[in-house]
């Protein structure tokens, strides 16, 4: 399963999410986005789950964050993660995937 976590709560609403999603050729079968939370709970849960920055400087529109795909275990530990940004590493991730599905 693969779940997306805005960083940017208060402006992403479904609606904005769907959107984004709907131009990339994504299956949504088994992708989440998530919101509807507050601005506070994503930054204290990507701190303490994925030891990443997430930070909307007060009286700016643009939120200060890593953009990153994290490969997490059933115990909701984080195994490994991989920069999102450039010279992704699709097929290392799918082999980690797979290892990690091997471990169960």
């Amino acid at each position: 399963r693969i779940v997306s976590f805005s960083v940017d709560p208060e402006n992403d609403k479904p609606k904005q999410l769907k959107a984004f999603a709907s131009k990339y050729p994504l299956s949504l079968r088994n992708w989440d986005f998530l919101t509807g939370y507050s601005q506070k709970d994503i930054e204290d849960f990507a701190l303490n789950s994925f030891k990443a920055i997430v930070k909307k400087p007060e009286g700016e529109d643009q939120v200060i964050h890593k953009t990153s795909f994290y490969l997490v275990g059933p115990d909701g530990k984080v195994l490994k993660d991989y920069d999102g940004v450039q010279k992704v590493p699709y097929d290392d991730i799918l082999s980690d995937v797979k290892a990690a599905e091997e471990l169960k």
